[in-house]
């Protein structure tokens, strides 16, 4: 262990008392309790190391750093043991001390008064979590924020505690083995005791690892020099943003698209993955500097030295000249980064109430921050492969003939082309073959090993800086990295000179047996098993306005806790919605009494803030609910979801059903948000004021599903008796609907509604389409005729007109 690491492990375990305090183990306040546990780990383990580190946990709060000698008294008698002198010991505990200060904007009190107090949902305070693990395999519930909850000593010393020493006692004493330990046990614990807290413990003490080793590697050194970091912008923020990914996801065509689709959504994640880790391992930090990393777009935290910006500028020219020669220009990584100060990283006081010891009013510095860099990164997207200088030049002066690749429309030499997997009548370049490899055998992959060793396969395709080489289980001896898909269980074997890094995907796709194996439903074979009208349904959806929420964040702390909670939702939680794993939050269907086992849907991409997934229609159409019901009980309300879906033949081109969905998509979102497009629909072409719009809000797509839908249907492709016979009746309402659109203040859509349903002895059934509904008329908004089209549409779909 060198100084970096003991700074590193001291801020990752400088707070491991809380949850051993708030178990009452042992005497003291966290601080002592923590310094107990590391203690008799290092019993345990027989390790000294741990010694060192319990050193960090009883002395990082400032009543006890007066304490200067006893601290060098004990600096003293761990240093002989370990290798390090006194001082070197004493300055990492002022370093890590003033990095826990850094780390999070809500400061704790020393005495813990209420210290069973549970974590406050990120996204709606007063909703709490219960105390448990993070459990990503096969999760026994959603975990979501309650009004109520009550923690008692004896869940924090079985949930927490036991396995908490357990484990550790096991692993080796390196970052990427400690981080996701404490990422199962630590994630629902709060970390501080004031009310309606929100950060996980996990996050403040990642956060303070990351702080505190970029203040070493921007060399800060001992007490004195902690002193400037105050104020000096002695870190940076650095956030990279890629551009053109549906683009370079949907813009495909051929045979064995969605296989190949899957292939090229995971590889877009790899490649950033690639990015960050190149980042974190030129600029000599951990795993713990990364804030986030989803959906195309990072964030780390790093010291700010010149060496440090040279090698992002470096890392910068590098991508960008890969990319463009990889993709023709159609991927694009915008990478910026910030100096700040330490307290630019949260809330600054700026009005002190000394009676009452509390801040009356504060600024958000991070959220200023955060603001900066974005214009900063957008700024750098108008400018794309400004970076390159000969920009027009790669690969173009050879003179060779260049030829288009048929399935991603890449120019490349024509003697690289060759026959497409799925079709060799098809000439593709050599990554398209890769990936269509990599997404025959995408099911079966357990993640992946990164290395800049030579590596041969016919899967394994490039990043970067890496070899990206899939990984099938077993024993992994060579390679810098293993991404493992969907756990924090680190193999036995797995040797300390590979770093584990958790790998989160949505990874859910209806597998059909062939052969004696499985392969991924083709999108015949996903219509083929549609209720009603044989179509192919594609939802697209996205999280309301959550960068405008995370740029209010007021820690890194705060904002990593809020990207990890989406992140596990859309990369983990979502598999197991679709395969109705919470029926309790995420309801029933309503075009089926039950939900299939195997459902007949496959997520093409899932990360970030979005979702694309393909299907049977009548499944994509009820998944789409569903999904918004479970969000808006795991956010506690405090988030909303936009989504379109749309309805194809299985022939049509993806990047035309891309487009298609994308725009009804960003139709919800221009009409309010918190909505969804759910078919197509026309609105009167001259109004007079708003109201008339052609998604839905969801509440009100439920009411009225319940006020037509479950008149009119019973479920399973199936009408409900009174309607088995007036399919036309149906479709005359329709009509009758569009004679409104087309002139609202004409009112012969009116009695003509009347005439009919009281012909067909119905009126007193849907009381709201008899007759004009003046406060409509006053406040300028549609009559109820005009919203009843999205409701029966799909019962005639289902039913099979």
């Amino acid at each position: 262990m060198n100084f970096e690491e003991l700074v590193a492990l001291g801020g990752l375990l400088h707070d491991i008392g809380k949850p051993v305090q708030r178990a009452g183990i042992y005497k003291g306040d966290h601080s002592k309790q923590g310094a107990e546990f590391l203690r008799k780990l290092a019993r345990i383990t027989k390790n000294p190391e741990y010694e060192a580190l319990a050193l960090f946990s009883e002395f990082h709060h400032s009543e006890y750093m007066k304490n200067e000698r006893l601290i060098e008294k004990k600096a003293s008698e761990v240093g002989r043991k370990i290798g390090f002198t006194t001082e070197e010991i004493v300055n990492a505990l002022w370093i890590v001390y003033k990095a826990d200060n850094f780390s999070s904007a809500e400061r704790e009190e020393i005495k813990e008064l209420s210290s069973l107090r549970p974590l406050g949902s990120v996204f709606n305070p007063n909703r709490k979590y219960p105390l448990r693990p993070l459990e990503l395999e096969n999760p026994p519930e959603l975990p979501n924020p309650e009004d109520t909850i009550k923690i008692s000593k004896d869940s924090y010393l079985d949930f927490v505690v036991k396995p908490l020493e357990e484990e550790l006692s096991k692993a080796p004493l390196k970052i990427d083995r400690i981080l996701p330990i404490l990422e199962k046990y630590l994630t629902f614990v709060s970390s501080v005791t004031v009310e309606n807290n929100v950060i996980s413990l996990y996050d403040h003490m990642k956060m303070t690892s990351a702080i505190a080793l970029a203040m070493v590697k921007s060399g800060c050194t001992d007490k004195e020099s902690i002193q400037n970091y105050e104020k000096d912008k002695k870190f940076l923020l650095i956030e990279g943003d890629f551009s053109g990914i549906q683009s370079f996801i949907y813009s495909v065509s051929g045979k064995g698209t969605l296989k190949y689709l899957r292939a090229r959504s995971s590889y877009l994640e790899l490649i950033s993955w690639d990015i960050v880790l190149e980042v974190i391992r030129r600029l000599d930090l951990t795993l713990a500097n990364i804030i986030f990393n989803a959906g195309g777009h990072f964030l780390l935290l790093a010291q700010n030295t010149p060496k440090a910006i040279e090698q992002l500028k470096d890392i910068r020219k590098r991508v960008a000249k890969w990319l463009y020669q990889e993709f023709d220009g159609d991927l694009y990584l915008a990478l910026e980064w910030l100096p700040v100060s330490g307290e630019e990283l949260g809330r600054k006081c700026r009005k002190w109430d000394q009676k009452r010891r509390r801040c009356e009013e504060s600024e958000n510095l991070f959220k200023k921050s955060l603001e900066k860099l974005r214009r900063k990164v957008n700024l750098k997207k108008l400018r794309q492969f400004s970076e390159v200088e000969d920009l027009f030049i790669i690969e173009k002066r050879t003179g060779e003939r260049l030829k288009e690749c048929q399935v991603c429309g890449k120019e490349v030499k024509e003697n690289a082309l060759e026959g497409f997997v799925f079709d060799p009548s098809v000439k593709a370049c050599k990554t398209c073959n890769r990936l269509a490899k990599l997404g025959m055998n995408l099911l079966k992959v357990r993640g992946f090993i990164l290395d800049k060793k030579g590596w041969e396969g016919e899967e394994i395709t490039n990043g970067p800086f890496r070899k990206i080489i899939p990984y099938y289980g077993g024993k992994v001896s060579e390679g810098e990295f293993l991404l493992l898909k969907n756990t924090l269980t680190v193999p036995e074997d797995l040797p300390t000179t590979i770093e584990f890094v958790p790998y989160l995907t949505a990874d859910y796709a209806k597998k059909i047996h062939k052969n004696g194996s499985e392969e991924i439903a083709t999108f015949d074979q996903l219509t083929k098993e549609s209720l009603g009208a044989k179509r192919l349904g594609i939802l697209k959806g996205d999280v309301d306005k959550l960068g405008e929420f995370f740029r209010s964040l007021d820690s890194p702390s705060k904002l990593a806790t809020a990207s990890r909670f989406v992140d596990y939702f859309f990369k983990v939680y979502l598999r197991y919605i679709i395969e109705n794993r919470f029926q309790d939050v995420a309801g029933k269907p309503k075009l089926t009494t039950s939900w299939p086992e195997e459902p007949d849907i496959v997520v093409v991409y899932a990360g970030g803030d979005d979702f694309f997934i393909v299907g049977a229609w009548n499944q994509i159409f009820d998944l789409a609910f569903r999904i918004r019901n479970a969000f808006r009980s795991y956010t506690g309300g405090g988030l909303t979801l936009s989504a379109g879906l749309a309805y194809f033949h299985p022939k049509t081109p993806i990047y035309r059903m891309a487009a298609v969905v994308s725009e009804r998509l960003e139709t919800a979102k221009d009409e309010g948000r918190d909505r969804i497009y759910v078919i197509e629909r026309t609105k009167p072409r001259k109004v007079e004021s708003g109201g008339f719009t052609v998604s839905y809000r969801w509440e009100n797509y439920e009411k009225l599903w319940n006020e037509y839908g479950k008149i009119i249907y019973k479920g399973d492709g199936k009408l409900n008796d009174k309607f088995k016979d007036k399919k036309g009746l149906l479709i005359k309402i329709l009509q009758l609907r569009e004679l409104y659109v087309r002139d609202p203040r004409d009112v012969r859509w009116a009695y003509m509604t009347a005439y009919m349903l009281g012909r067909h002895g119905m009126a007193d059934m849907f009381p709201a389409l008899v007759g004009i509904d003046a406060n409509a008329i006053e406040a300028g908004t549609p009559q109820p005729i005009y919203w009843v089209d999205g409701i029966l549409k799909i019962i005639l779909m289902v039913v099979g007109r």
